[in-house]
């Protein structure tokens, strides 16, 4: 059966070839060199976005950071051994499969958000205290017994753990009133409601960082205040929320979005986010919904790499240094959409 995909150039549907090539792309501040398939169109021989491929490289690009630059397995087992756990219930507290903490621990690549709680907790080992206050009615009660002994809980200071909600608001709020929060306070409600309009049906993770900041820049270039008065990062592949693999994991451990690592028939895989809980238009004004189902309908059949080829000629994002907040103040020439 021969696949067909839509060509820019050919403004049609044509069926296409794909091509290996050993390419070098910056991720996270280091040069990763892999194999990436690349899709050419059959009529004219020019280059598909293929969102699949573009998947395939974004996983393939992020898996081979975290082998070189991530935890080791050994590093992940301290992480759970310090405790003196054991691993149902360490996966319990949390709310991760036993059968995923074996696969980490035995090497196999954590998702990206389940690397984030593991790096906490190498970090910050008290907000094993978190978890454990919040997930502990999981637990039999001979596991509880068992986990209270090691954690001796009693002994901590309740005011030495953060929830969820406070350490994302720990990233952002520092940023309030000033031209990188779009002259606004970071409202969680809103913050957390955009995220679960644009993952009603499941977006991927790399996509869902442009609508956001679309959502958020374009608002201000109308408004002059954000949204939800965010603060957003220039990366290799555009314009990502400040330390947004910390902000999905604690959004993903309130159960408000579910991170799901997909694996094609290829063998590759995926990162799709998705909405837990219903989205509340309440929190906006029907100018922000506006902007929002503007957004929603001008990408909506933007794959991750065309967006962030987009998003690449912002000038945000174009006179910004890598692995620096983007001030709103570049909102001004943002372009409309058409």
């Amino acid at each position: 059966m021969n696949i067909m995909n839509y060509c820019e150039s050919c403004r049609a549907e044509h069926t296409y070839t794909i091509k290996k090539e050993l390419q070098v792309l910056r991720f996270r501040g280091q040069d990763i060199e892999f194999e990436r398939r690349i899709a050419f169109c059959n009529n004219c021989g020019s280059l598909i976005d293929v969102e699949e491929l573009e998947n395939e490289t974004m996983a393939n690009v992020a898996r081979i950071y975290s082998e070189k630059y991530g935890m080791t397995s050994l590093e992940i087992q301290n992480v759970r051994q310090q405790f003196k756990i054991g691993v149902r219930p360490f996966a319990k507290l949390l709310n991760i499969g036993p059968a995923s903490v074996t696969r980490y621990e035995s090497g196999s690549l954590p998702q990206a958000s389940h690397l984030e709680i593991y790096r906490r907790l190498q970090q910050h080992p008290h907000v094993i205290l978190e978890f454990f206050n919040r997930n502990k009615g999981s637990l039999s009660s001979r596991e509880l017994k068992m986990v209270e002994t090691a954690l001796d809980a009693g002994t901590i200071a309740e005011n030495s753990i953060q929830t969820d909600e406070q350490i994302i608001e720990s990233i952002y709020k520092p940023y309030e009133a000033t031209d990188l929060a779009g002259y606004n306070d970071f409202s969680l409600e809103k913050f957390i409601n955009m995220i679960l309009y644009f993952t009603t049906n499941g977006v991927l993770k790399t996509k869902l960082m442009k609508l956001l900041w679309y959502s958020d820049f374009l608002y201000f270039k109308r408004q002059t205040i954000s949204i939800t008065g965010a603060a957003y990062i220039k990366y290799p592949y555009g314009p990502v929320l400040k330390d947004h693999d910390i902000a999905l994991a604690h959004l993903q451990h309130m159960n408000v979005i579910e991170v799901d690592e997909r694996t094609n028939d290829d063998g590759w895989t995926m990162m799709m986010i998705k909405a837990s809980e219903p989205f509340d238009s309440t929190n906006f004004t029907e100018d922000e919904l506006e902007t929002m189902r503007e957004i929603e309908e001008h990408f909506k059949h933007y794959g991750s790499r065309k967006i962030s080829e987009y998003a690449h000629n912002e000038l945000g994002w174009l006179k910004t240094e890598e692995k620096q907040p983007i001030s709103y103040k570049y909102a001004e020439e943002l372009r409309e959409l058409n």
